[in-house]
């Protein structure tokens, strides 16, 4: 998550900005006539037509209501919101992941009360038991966006190479390990697991499914910093065994997946996204989804959210609200999964039976281990989530990189798993100050 700078507060809509302005609400003789505008990132043409097909049937369903769609590219993203916000001049919707609606909420730009109102509609017990815990607001009151999709994050497996030499698929730490060194061969570029080590957010990722598996989190929910302890220890230590049977030096995201994409490793940890990249390598029929579990199962994941502009009119705030409710309707929220299949996944537990839903061929292809994927959002733990609570500083944690660097430091540098855990924790509270 990129920290949001308020310094941008007073750049307004002009040149570069303008597009982004927020329409105002417009009277005619017929009564009040709303537009309001919905940025995203699915800046691929084949995407905004899918997101305009659905705003079409939203406006045919509510002809006083105009909805105008402005995507915009990953890497301008955050600066533009920080510059429509502090500007008093941001769109009705925005798309987020749920860290940078975190960040937009510590901002005062998000609409709290109206993004619980269309999740209250919905209901609580219509999304998958690990969705609405991780977007939590940090006094746990609130929500900081409305749920549409989401990705989880793995060990993926190919069933037929772990056949070859006997092996189930792993049901815990020391399993997973064991097949992970009866498949190492470096000489022949061959590695038992797939992990990254990079000083990067990817590696704090994959590392946190093993360190949550074990019962070891961040912070406590009183707000205590618990990172030097035990349980953490012992993850990053598993973690340093693992990473023995894994590609040498820093790896990264290109390295994972081509190592098990290539099948030059039997597993891998990875997001959704990865299914396509094995449809295309042609053993969809040989993949298998676990969670890394030792004390307990933990799935990594991101949720898509959608929040709702603080500062609109009353009229404009409603128009959000319900194009967000149709959004959530089932018929609909098919149609934005289907933009991405496989790397998108469904939050709604209604999902995981839908013939709609389950009606593409790449859903098809993966349909076997689909329920292994949305037991994944029943699983769903991160860093900094605990007790009802999502603590805002763990972006500032997870931007400086503490956590990725102690890993590159122990894996790559030699570094002692203690020493690094301990600076870690002094790191951390430094910044909590």
């Amino acid at each position: 998550m990129k920290k949001f700078l308020t310094v941008f507060a007073m750049i307004t809509c002009m040149g570069l900005l303008l597009v982004g302005c927020k329409k105002t609400s417009e009277t005619s003789g017929d009564g009040e006539k709303v537009t309001i505008q919905f940025m995203h990132q699915q800046v691929e043409q084949e995407r905004q037509d899918v997101v305009q097909a659905i705003i079409d049937g939203f406006q045919d369903a509510n002809p006083g209501i105009t909805v105008e769609q402005i995507p915009v590219n990953e890497d301008d993203y955050d600066t533009k919101i920080t510059a429509l916000g502090g500007s008093g001049e941001l769109p009705a919707i925005i798309e987020l992941s749920q860290d940078q609606a975190k960040a937009n909420v510590k901002n005062q730009f998000t609409n709290l009360e109206a993004v619980k109102a269309v999740i209250n509609e919905k209901g609580e017990d219509k999304f998958f038991d690990g969705v609405l815990p991780v977007i939590k607001t940090e006094d746990g009151a609130n929500f900081v966006g409305v749920p549409v999709s989401g990705w989880v994050q793995g060990i993926w497996i190919n069933k037929a190479m772990l056949d070859e030499k006997g092996f189930a698929l792993p049901t815990n730490w020391e399993e997973t390990l064991e097949i992970a060194k009866a498949f190492y061969d470096p000489a022949n570029k061959k590695y038992g697991i797939a992990i990254p080590t990079a000083n990067v957010t990817f590696t704090e990722q994959v590392f946190s499914q093993f360190a949550l598996s074990n019962g070891a989190n961040v912070f406590k929910a009183d707000g205590t910093i618990t990172f030097d302890t035990p349980e953490m220890k012992e993850a990053m230590q598993y973690y340093k065994d693992l990473a023995a049977y894994s590609m040498p030096g820093s790896t990264e995201v290109p390295e994972v997946k081509d190592a098990f994409v290539s099948m030059n490793a039997p597993m891998a940890l990875y997001s959704t996204y990865i299914i396509g990249g094995v449809v295309e390598a042609g053993f969809i029929d040989d993949l298998a989804f676990v969670l890394p579990t030792n004390t307990t199962a933990a799935a990594y994941g991101t949720v898509t959210v959608m929040s709702i502009s603080e500062g609109l009119k009353d009229a404009e705030t409603e128009a959000a609200k319900k194009f967000l409710s149709y959004l959530l309707d089932d018929k609909h929220n098919i149609e934005w999964l289907h933009m991405a299949p496989g790397g998108v996944q469904p939050i709604l537990k209604s999902m995981s039976d839908s013939k709609e839903y389950l009606d593409n061929e790449v859903i098809q292809a993966f349909a076997p281990i689909s329920g292994d994927i949305a037991e994944a959002f029943d699983n769903l733990q991160v860093f900094g989530t605990v007790g009802g609570k999502n603590f805002n500083i763990m972006g500032d944690i997870t931007n400086t990189g503490v956590i990725s660097k102690a890993l590159n430091n122990i894996i790559v540098q030699g570094a002692d798993v203690a020493a690094e855990v301990a600076t870690a924790q002094a790191t951390i509270e430094g910044l909590a100050k």
